[in-house]
């Protein structure tokens, strides 16, 4: 019952972000702000003004609603009753990286209300056309979105301005002859990183033959990434979990949907130009990649659910430990139910 309730919560979350979608979408569009507010014409004829708020004021206000959705997942991903904080991390991290593909990617690309994006979706076979039409017209706005998110969100982890805040107001709250409690070390949240990377991932794949000029945009943002995450794990973070490549998964999954997503983008553009011969060349290509998806299916993911022999053998030997004994001996007593204790 508790799985059935957080996967209804969050759908009802996700449909309830479509709200700041809209209001970005509004943004967005200068003609319609004219439309609904007349007395802001003068000030949106300005060149600099209308750029501002076209193109960054959008993205910001995006950023800003986004940021409150992974605490949001990691409390519904707590409750749905998982025992170990990794389990419930990467629970998280599939609930968020669907979260940010179907509000950000799809809100955008199809536009408009709930209903139409709902009556988008169940039309099958328009589908492809629909994506053909909705995605090469919000490249721009997905630049901009990879310079606002991708480089300043990168950026502002090296410098750690929030956390250096919060040190000083610790340290003046403590310097009346108290001391400050032991520093924490920090830890990277994957449930907040891995799925913004990977939806970079998923704009690279789905516009590297609509809009080619986002690539530029991306590879700095991956150098940046690679740069950054780097000195992070090396010199910052400390592990709060060994993850033993359980996120994985995750990753392959996430890049499989780009590649049948694009297939299906290629689809509708060549249809819609009546390039038949391309169409049904391009047909081929999603069966083949579902095919590779089952394939690795089969081969890959039993390493990341069951216990390898070596460590099946780790655990043998960690049997024979003399210390075991005692610690069998002090399990008896180490939790006893409440309903017993009277």
């Amino acid at each position: 019952m508790s799985k059935v309730v957080i996967i209804v919560t969050s759908i009802l979350l996700t449909l309830l972000f479509v709200i700041p979608v809209v209001v970005v979408q509004s943004l967005a569009n200068l003609s319609q702000l004219e439309v609904w507010f007349p007395f802001l014409e003068e000030i949106l004829s300005a060149t600099g003004i209308s750029q501002i708020i076209t193109g960054y004021l959008p993205n910001l206000i995006l950023q800003l609603s986004v940021k409150l959705v992974p605490p949001v997942m990691l409390s519904l991903s707590s409750i749905q009753g998982h025992i170990s904080y990794s389990e419930i991390q990467r629970s998280a991290c599939d609930k968020f990286l669907w979260f940010i593909i179907w509000n950000i990617f799809f809100a955008n690309v199809l536009s408009g209300s709930f209903l139409n994006q709902l009556s988008v979706l169940l039309d099958l076979k328009n589908i492809p056309s629909h994506l053909a039409v909705g995605v090469p017209a919000q490249a721009s706005f997905f630049i901009a979105y990879v310079v606002t998110s991708g480089w300043t969100s990168t950026s502002s982890d090296l410098f750690r301005v929030i956390q250096f805040i919060q040190s000083l107001l610790r340290k003046c709250c403590c310097c009346n002859g108290t001391t400050p409690d032991d520093f924490e070390l920090p830890y990277i949240y994957y449930h907040r990183e891995i799925p913004k990377i990977l939806f970079f991932g998923l704009l690279g794949i789905t516009y590297f033959f609509l809009a080619p000029l986002i690539l530029p945009f991306l590879l700095v943002y991956y150098l940046l990434a690679y740069v950054i995450y780097k000195n992070q794990f090396m010199n910052v973070y400390a592990p709060k979990f060994e993850t033993a490549g359980k996120f994985w998964p995750t990753v392959h999954n996430c890049m499989i949907f780009s590649l049948v997503l694009m297939h299906a983008i290629a689809l509708g553009i060549f249809t819609l130009k009546k390039l038949s011969f391309a169409s049904s060349i391009i047909l081929p290509l999603p069966l083949l990649t579902l095919l590779f998806n089952e394939y690795c299916r089969k081969r890959f993911l039993p390493n990341f659910v069951a216990y390898s022999a070596k460590s099946l053998i780790k655990k043998d030997r960690d049997l024979s430990d003399p210390q075991m004994p005692q610690f069998y001996n002090e399990l008896v007593t180490a939790y006893m139910d409440p309903a017993y204790l009277h």
